[in-house]
């Protein structure tokens, strides 16, 4: 349940019916710093008129306050001039600099903050502070209905599933997705039981008395000892309180005990709170992989993908056993940095080459995306074939999984992959037989997004440029699109 009230702005001078909602708001909600909340709002629409506005008369501002039991949501929405937000949704890791004003200080007085392009109707910047204390929409009292953050820690139980965890988990991903998640299984309880059953996926909830509040999953692979970890959420009344942290380092203990090689993470890189959480547990990114997400991927019902956009991929090594690496050498730099980011020596011998066949392939028809994995020096007729097969298969996105152990022509393979417009993606640990891969990509649709994506660190930042970079030169020197 939730309220909503809604202000359309067209001049400055209506600036003083928002101060007055939001102090009536400020009086009635436990809002946790209101004073700062009320700072950050001023500094947004002083930076959206400025910057989307070249005369004030033209102005057309619309401000949304959303409210539920547990948090208030503040949305500024204009159809002002285009902005690049994308630098300002990339933080460093150490946020130890105290920011005077701007978006960089919005940061630091919310809780949440983030950007969504409207496509033709503008864009849209979110801020949101939680309650002390949780809020009744019907009767607008404050209410103890929750208890506090300690209090429900100290409470909180976080498990390996049970067959009873399933409707659960089910509300849990229509709560922070509605119907847009493209892990379509998780809607279905009989199949996430089914799932954990087959030990396809081993999923870690977080209980609150009866009600399951979080989930996290490892998705075990087919093809190698390695998980993904995903299908990550906690009620909207429920975040903010340390509760993901306590699944995650569950996924790493249970990893381990399975005696998994690795565990990777996909971050949607429509917001950097994914990405942060896995740097925050030791993970190291390795590949950004563009166009994985599908469009009109939605979470919490606010945050949208009008085209495809990516995901970061980052590892957890736990098996560092050293490799013998036989890298293409234009890419040999990125790589040797991925693995002495990892710690894994490259120093190793060759090994017999196992004498796979050097192509085969698998598709994702569910989010229209085709894999490709090189395993020797194939016949450029076949690669042809299956890159065409791919089309009529209408896969918009194409990876290409290239061994890194055992391809004496490695060179010339990246240079037939280069010539079919496949460029850098990164490197993918343990990821078939145990071996390690590097993955170039290729885009068969134009609606990929590359500018609105999300790169909370330096170095994921750094990856995205040289991926750019390498596309334009198999494109001829074309910009992406």
């Amino acid at each position: 349940m939730r309220d909503l009230i809604e202000i359309r702005l067209t001049n400055k001078t209506h600036f003083s019916i928002l101060k007055y909602t939001y102090l009536h708001l400020k009086g009635m909600l436990p809002l946790r710093a209101p004073d700062d909340l009320s700072e950050a709002l001023e500094q947004l629409l002083e930076n959206v008129v400025r910057h989307a506005y070249e005369k004030t008369e033209n102005m057309d501002v619309t401000v949304r306050f959303l409210i539920t039991s547990r948090q208030l949501q503040i949305d500024v929405e204009d159809s002002g001039l285009p902005f690049d937000f994308t630098p300002f949704m990339s933080e460093a890791v150490d946020r130890s600099t105290r920011h005077e004003k701007g978006f960089y200080r919005i940061y630091d007085l919310v809780d949440r903050f983030w950007f969504t392009m409207l496509e033709n109707r503008g864009k849209r910047f979110s801020i949101v502070q939680s309650f002390t204390r949780s809020y009744d929409i019907a009767t607008g009292k404050v209410s103890k209905t929750l208890p506090d953050r300690e209090t429900i820690l100290s409470r909180l139980a976080v498990r390996r599933f049970q067959d009873g965890d399933a409707e659960g988990i089910a509300k849990l991903i229509y709560r922070n997705y509605h119907y847009t998640y493209y892990k379509t299984q998780f809607y279905d309880p009989a199949k996430i039981r089914e799932l954990n059953a087959n030990r396809e996926v081993v999923s870690i909830v977080a209980v609150y008395g009866v009600q399951v509040v979080g989930h996290f999953a490892l998705v075990l692979s087919r093809h190698a000892d390695i998980a993904e970890i995903a299908i990550a959420t906690v009620d909207p009344e429920f975040k903010k309180m340390g509760i993901m942290n306590r699944m995650f380092d569950r996924i790493i203990e249970t990893a381990r005990e399975l005696k998994l090689n690795a565990i990777y993470g996909e971050a949607l890189m429509l917001h950097p709170y994914s990405q942060k959480a896995n740097l925050s547990h030791g993970m190291k990114e390795t590949a950004i992989v563009l166009g994985e997400v599908p469009s009109q991927t939605e979470i919490e019902h606010r945050i949208k993908a009008q085209q495809r956009s990516g995901s970061m991929i980052a590892f957890l090594v736990f098996d560092r056993h050293p490799r013998h690496l036989n890298a293409p050498k234009r890419y040999a730099a990125m790589i040797e940095k991925v693995y002495g980011d990892i710690g894994i020596d490259t120093g190793a011998p060759p090994t017999p080459n196992p004498g796979r066949h050097p192509l085969s392939h698998h598709l994702n028809s569910r989010i229209s995306i085709g894999y490709i994995i090189v395993e020797g020096l194939p016949d450029e007729e076949a690669l042809d074939d299956l890159i065409d097969l791919m089309h009529t298969e209408h896969c918009d996105m194409v990876y290409a999984d290239v061994n890194l152990h055992h391809i004496p022509e490695i060179d010339t393979v990246a240079e037939m992959l280069n010539r079919r417009r496949f460029f850098y993606s990164g490197v993918l640990i343990s990821f078939y037989h145990n071996e390690d891969y590097l993955r170039l990509q290729r885009k068969n649709t134009k609606h990929v997004d590359e500018e609105q994506l999300v790169c909370y660190s330096e170095n994921g930042r750094r990856l995205l440029e040289y991926i750019r970079e390498d596309e334009r030169r198999v494109r001829g020197g074309k910009s992406p699109g």
